[in-house]
């Protein structure tokens, strides 16, 4: 059994009986599992040991095996299909391929209340048929119209407002962003849930104009791993609580940020097992995650490769919440890590965390285009390239090494992968995940 870096975490005491009901009925009775058995360690060791000894759940698994193969048996999932019980649901695939989901919407609902309780701002608010404002891609939620503009009711579903229809803030113009503004102030959300990367686009243009803006009970940060340069422009327009939630379309809710600054595991709805990279690239503490949803009766996974790399915490978090695992934060996606000359790994909060340190920065995309060789697309508002570039230089140099060769170029805007996502840092060539695991040559 691996050992965390940090002391055993703390459960409550309905939590081993969700993971053993999750484990049992995965193994005994959802078809995608059936070669899974063999690796079982049987009923007389730990429960934990028993899911550590189990292989890791990835996204092309979910493809060979979809959308039925992990409905438990017994459940008929076309007779739930036709009474809307359920619905197939196809994720955006903006860092691999996309992957059609058995969507239950209660269990959904169910996950995400359980996280609600991991802040004091949430837990106070009282959420639930409240109103929410929602700024992300169309293309990943809500309604998109690549022709003509939709009016704020064709947007409109239920309690939710999509505030947008077009997929790319590259092509905001202002008066776009202006109305948006406005549609906040008249539709008064206590919760705006957005990807901050758009967000930040529209905070800029707030910044630009000096506008004042709605402020919700809670804004709520998904769909990305935030750059602290997106939490800059969006907490200088926004003074209510900013909150990071991490999940997946697969996995509903598994950690929220609370409000000193942590996340905390959703122990209600999963099980999260870690494992830690080399102490080379950043282990014991950084590794990266999998998690095990319970409560679903419509599908069953068993540790799923979330894609992310996290930061555990080594203390006791000071809000007092001590049950399931604390991270000190999101790393960043794996398809979004690079490597220094040296090969080490680099996440993309590390690397975030440099660029961040050169004023005037609003948006970026680094691309290593070799083990020695990257560039920097930015975009600036306030300064120019000759007092920008040495800086860029000179920090990203102190975080992959003397010997990186930096080319950068200052740009007007930057556009999301395919419409639906940014990804801030990447690799042009594979970085496998396993060769800087615990355990690695």
């Amino acid at each position: 059994m691996t050992t965390l870096p940090i002391p055993a975490p703390i459960y409550p005491p309905e939590y081993r009986s969700s993971a053993q009901t999750a484990f049992d009925t995965a193994l005994s009775s959802v078809p995608a599992y059936r070669t899974w058995r063999r690796y079982d360690r049987g009923p007389s060791a730990d429960i934990f040991e028993r899911y550590q000894a189990m292989p890791v759940l990835t996204k092309a698994d979910l493809r060979e095996h979809e959308p039925a193969g992990f409905v438990p048996e017994g459940r008929d999932l076309a007779a739930a299909l036709a009474r809307d019980e359920v619905e197939l649901v196809t994720t955006s695939g903006s860092t691999s391929d996309a992957v059609t989901n058995v969507w239950c919407q209660g269990w959904w609902d169910a996950s995400e209340a359980s996280s609600w309780k991991l802040h004091a701002a949430t837990a106070a608010a009282r959420l639930g048929e409240h109103r929410e404002a929602i700024l992300a891609s169309p293309r990943c939620v809500g309604f998109a119209s690549d022709a003509g503009y939709l009016s704020m009711e064709q947007r409109t579903l239920w309690h939710y407002l999509f505030l947008t229809e077009k997929a790319d803030p590259a092509e905001w113009s202002a008066t776009f962003c202006d109305r948006m503004i406005e549609e906040l102030a008249r539709f008064e959300p206590a919760v705006l849930e957005a990807n901050p990367s758009f967000l930040s686009v529209l905070c800029r243009h707030a910044i630009k104009q000096d506008l004042q803006v709605f402020q919700p009970a809670v804004v709520t940060l998904t769909y990305e791993n935030p750059s602290l340069i997106h939490l800059r422009h969006i907490r200088s327009v926004f003074q209510c609580p900013v909150i990071s939630s991490y999940g997946a379309t697969e996995s509903g809710y598994v950690f929220m940020q609370c409000e000193a600054g942590r996340l905390h595991q959703n122990v209600e709805q999963c099980h999260v097992d870690f494992q830690p990279l080399a102490p080379r690239h950043g282990g014991p503490t950084i590794g990266r995650i999998l998690a095990t949803t319970f409560h679903n009766p419509w599908r069953a996974l068993i540790r799923f490769d979330m894609g992310d790399l996290a930061r555990l915490a080594a203390e006791p978090c000071s809000c007092g919440r001590r049950a399931g695992l604390t991270l000190d934060a999101i790393e960043g996606r794996i398809a979004n890590a690079t490597l220094s000359p040296a090969g080490r790994l680099v996440t993309q909060r590390e690397a975030d965390a440099a660029i961040a340190e050169v004023d005037g920065v609003d948006q970026y995309e680094l691309v290593q285009t070799g083990p020695a060789t990257f560039s920097v697309r930015y975009v600036s508002d306030t300064r120019d390239p000759a007092a920008i570039e040495p800086e860029l230089r000179a920090t990203l140099q102190r975080c992959y090494g003397s010997s990186a060769k930096i080319i950068s170029e200052q740009v007007r805007a930057l556009s999301p992968v395919r419409g639906v996502k940014y990804r801030l840092t990447r690799a042009d060539f594979e970085i496998d995940i396993h060769d800087f695991l615990v355990g690695s040559p």
